[in-house]
């Protein structure tokens, strides 16, 4: 395993599902670009963020549209300065406290020891239904 990786896997230890998040800023470049999937429109967290100011907003838009209950890193494979990590994430719509689960695969990529992209994708649909806007 390699620094980047395990600075990935470190993200998830001993936090009982749930994110580390002062290891993950610890390990964001300052110019970091974090991708959300999802149109904004139906995601208010969807689209790319940039800086630890971006990411922080993105964690408290998530956070005020999703409780999650399951934060659990499955899988993880590297290659040189590329990490992927597969998700099982689940809870439910603060909104509509409809459940939601899904895999959540995000791609890191890193450039001196920093993540400089996380591209996030997860299962839209699953969010949408809990969130109520499936047929929108």
């Amino acid at each position: 395993m390699s620094a980047n990786g395990d600075a990935v896997r470190r993200l998830h230890a001993d936090e009982g599902g749930q994110l580390r998040r002062d290891a993950l800023f610890d390990l964001l470049a300052d110019d970091v670009e974090w991708h959300a999937a999802g149109p904004s429109e139906l995601f208010p967290w969807g689209g790319t963020h940039c800086g630890h100011d971006g990411v922080r907003r993105w964690f408290a838009t998530l956070n005020d549209a999703m409780a999650y209950s399951t934060f659990e890193l499955r899988e993880l494979y590297e290659d040189g300065d590329t990490v992927v990590e597969v998700i099982l994430a689940a809870g439910e719509a603060r909104a509509t406290a409809e459940p939601f689960a899904s895999e959540v695969v995000r791609i890191w990529s890193f450039r001196d020891g920093k993540a400089i992209q996380v591209r996030s994708y997860y299962d839209t649909y699953a969010y949408a239904q809990a969130l109520g806007t499936a047929g929108a």
